[in-house]
């Protein structure tokens, strides 16, 4: 299965995993008139698949599909009983004030806007800082619960939003020309970065007629990578 957009990790009878890119939609309820990787499935395998997770537009890395009903039953169990196991990276603004911690705090969601409220739903996001620049942080996270915007909503009520985000923060590029001192560039520079810096790196769970869990893993990006590089060079902390 050709596809510029995502790539194939894991397929059998049960079910199909993907390494999503950005710029595309998962399901085909999100408003959009392109198709979708649920349209693109359909097609190509010719039967009806139904999507166990989802990322945003601009996110990238792994999607699971079921190819059957008892497949998606067996594995959307998991997620409902928190026993998937997800690592996300992240690229978020600022210094962050523990080098790991939790954040525990309600979320609202509703299908506009995912906030933190006394009212909402429990919501438990775990987090290792990685890398600490002068004005980013990468940052390893292992979301506890599932909830809509769950990893967006929570670091930008700590303060550090993600570095690009339409919604709850700046929806700015990171440019080379913003990190190096007296840069000599290109008229029209192209950015670093220009999506929001979030991917999902692995996720462990158990699928059916298995006894031991599975792990896939979807290497970080190279928009991500190249732009880790630049900090390391540019944005090191005194």
């Amino acid at each position: 299965m050709q596809n510029k957009k995502f790539n194939v990790i894991f397929e059998n009878d049960d079910v199909i995993v993907l390494n999503k890119s950005h710029e595309i939609f998962v399901l085909d309820n999100e408003g959009t008139k392109n198709k979708t990787i649920t349209d693109v499935l359909k097609e190509s395998l010719k039967q009806e698949i139904f999507p166990l997770t989802s990322l945003d537009y601009e996110a990238s890395g792994i999607v699971i599909f079921a190819k059957n009903n008892k497949a998606y039953d067996f594995v959307s169990k998991q997620f409902k009983e928190e026993k998937v196991r997800k690592i996300y990276y992240i690229l978020v603004n600022g210094i962050m004030d523990n080098e790991e911690g939790e954040i525990n705090k309600k979320l609202l969601v509703n299908e506009q806007t995912t906030s933190v409220n006394d009212k909402g739903i429990k919501s438990v996001t775990k987090y290792k800082v990685v890398e600490q620049f002068k004005n980013f942080a990468f940052v390893e996270v292992y979301p506890i619960t599932t909830r809509k915007n769950q990893i967006r909503a929570h670091f930008w009520s700590i303060g550090n939003t993600l570095a690009i985000d339409k919604v709850y923060g700046s929806e700015d590029f990171i440019l080379l020309s913003n990190l190096k001192r007296r840069y000599k560039g290109i008229t029209k520079e192209k950015p670093l970065l220009k999506r929001l810096p979030m991917h999902l790196y692995q996720m462990e769970l158990l699928l059916p007629g298995n006894k031991e869990k599975s792990v896939f893993v979807a290497d970080i990006p190279k928009d991500i990578q190249l732009t880790l590089k630049q900090l390391r060079k540019y944005n090191k902390r005194g």
